[in-house]
């Protein structure tokens, strides 16, 4: 399936539906971090909207099961472009539509599921993961995955404050 790669260039990412139609997708097919040259990488602005184009084809091929194996990406958006592409918005303080990056989660203030696809209130999820780390803190997502992805001591401070709020929201 063509889908948008993590900084929104086109990429072809392959998933597997199984004979009981269960999809088995990989976020790192759409959003890995293979995908973005090394000088490149930039977690303020990769997303996971293409692993969320993976999942709504997935649904609309009759999936009604959806195995979705987190780790490889280049991102640290917390979901929220995996989110936008199923139709959720994030808000600002204003109320404008944020780009659904890691370098916006702390600027989210309100989270507008209504547009979310009716397809996927059908759909059972398992997440696949092979680590053993909360979201947030001094072994949290951020501090850990961050530096690989290209993320300074500062943006790691940064990308995890992030996170931080976009769970409170």
């Amino acid at each position: 399936v063509m889908v948008r790669g993590p900084l929104n260039q086109k990429v072809g990412a392959h998933y597997a539906i199984l004979a009981d139609k269960t999809a088995a997708i990989e976020m790192s097919a759409a959003s890995g971090i293979t995908l973005v040259p090394k000088k490149e990488l930039d977690p303020l602005k990769a997303n996971t909207f293409g692993t969320g184009e993976l999942i709504l084809d997935a649904v609309a091929r009759g999936c009604k099961s959806i195995i979705l194996g987190l780790g490889g990406s280049a991102t640290n958006d917390g979901g929220m472009g995996l989110g936008a592409a199923l139709g959720i918005r994030y808000l600002d303080r204003d109320g404008g539509e944020l780009s659904p990056c890691g370098g916006n989660a702390q600027k989210v203030e309100r989270v507008d599921a209504s547009g979310l696809k009716k397809a996927l209130l059908a759909a059972d999820f398992t997440l696949a993961c092979d680590v053993d780390n909360p979201l947030c803190g001094e072994t949290g997502a951020s501090a850990i995955f961050g530096p690989q992805k290209g993320a300074t001591p500062e943006l790691v401070r940064r990308l995890d404050e992030g996170l931080f709020k976009l769970c409170a929201v």
